[in-house]
């Protein structure tokens, strides 16, 4: 099995989909800032003979996409040979619900997830940013004649020819549509920022499955997430990357206090490249636990703040409100409720939010 680095999942190794488009800020910014790390590892194995080629590019401005989109269909039922059940971000390089992909080709897949999850227990994490695409094919009664239709003979193909009775459950699966989600396949919206989480709700509210959960990441904005009620899990995270967008940490403290209430499992995924590492005033709403990280990360990177000097440089970012302000200063007074974050690279950012790490999963 080979392992993801993908916190949330088991593996990120079924990719039959290559190819892909920017589609909204989350896949990148203005100025070029943040980016898809698939976008970019796709560029860079881009050479003729290469897996990249033909689907993204090199550009002075960094990897960019070609529009090219297929699937690949020699990948198409790899999960189905892996025997020991495990949570499968299915095509993490790319968006099943693109536009490019036909109504036939998606069932197909579909196909594949429900006998993998019928024969070997696999359960997949399947995310969009396209869920007005996820509406509509989720809610057609065609897409779910083929799914089901190959669903059923990837499960008689690897069945044991001496158990293929018809009352033989093993050899035969549900018939599964709108009223009758598959079990085994979690569909999850990418979510960024406010108009990204206006835009998207509707159409997931409205789209049939077993589970539902979103990924807020990258967080590029506060998202006051009120009917957002109906999913069952959300993954918040900063952005990576040397273009790495900075992220509030009160955006994921309203996030994870919306999700406690309600049942909802909340999961913290990362900081990215940058990170809380210290405030000029005393929070009561701090813990021990979160006065205890901020300082041990400001001890790592060798900064004081003493009689409310404001000691900064030019890759200190530091966030009011929600806002994003640059001290050109050394030395320099900044607002009184100055929240102070510093580029630390991801691993060492880590993935604790107020002293611990979150990582709860739907029941």
């Amino acid at each position: 099995m080979t392992a993801s680095k993908i916190e949330w999942t088991d593996r990120s190794d079924w990719n039959p989909i290559r190819g892909c488009t920017r589609v909204s800020p989350g896949c990148g910014g203005p100025g070029d800032h943040g980016g898809c790390y698939a976008e970019a590892m796709a560029a860079r194995f881009s050479d003729p003979g290469q897996w990249g080629h033909g689907y993204a590019e090199r550009t002075a401005k960094g990897g960019r996409w070609t529009g090219k989109v297929e699937v690949q269909w020699d990948r198409l039922t790899l999960p189905i040979s892996w025997r020991k059940p495990a949570k499968i971000f299915a095509s993490s390089t790319s968006d099943f619900f693109h536009k490019a992909l036909e109504i036939g080709e998606i069932a197909e897949l579909f196909g594949v997830m429900i006998a993998a999850h019928h024969l070997r227990g696999h359960v997949f994490q399947v995310l969009t940013k396209r869920a007005d695409i996820l509406h509509m094919t989720l809610n057609d009664p065609e897409f779910w004649e083929i799914a089901n239709a190959a669903a059923g003979m990837h499960i008689m193909d690897n069945t044991d020819p001496l158990n293929r009775r018809s009352d033989d459950a093993r050899a035969t699966s549900d018939d599964y549509g709108p009223d009758n989600p598959p079990p085994g396949i979690w569909l999850g919206v990418s979510i960024e920022d406010p108009p990204r989480a206006d835009e998207r709700r509707e159409d997931f509210a409205e789209t049939p499955a077993s589970v539902k959960f979103v990924s807020y990441e990258p967080a590029l904005g506060p998202v006051d997430w009120t009917g957002w009620e109906f999913v069952q899990q959300i993954i918040g995270g900063g952005e990576s990357g040397p273009k790495a967008r900075p992220m509030h940490r009160d955006w994921q403290r309203t996030t994870r206090d919306f999700c406690a209430p309600r049942g909802i499992a909340y999961f913290f995924k990362q900081w990215g490249e940058w990170a809380p590492v210290g405030k000029l005033y005393d929070d009561a709403g701090d813990t021990d636990e979160t006065v205890a990280a901020e300082n041990a990360l400001l001890s790592a990177k060798g900064r004081q703040f003493d009689d409310g000097d404001f000691w900064t440089d030019p890759n200190d970012v530091q966030l009011v409100d929600g806002e994003m302000y640059n001290w050109a200063n050394e030395h320099a007074q900044p607002p009184s409720d100055v929240l102070v974050i510093k580029r630390l690279g991801k691993k060492r950012a880590g993935r604790l939010l107020d002293g611990r790490e979150w990582n709860e999963v739907p029941a």
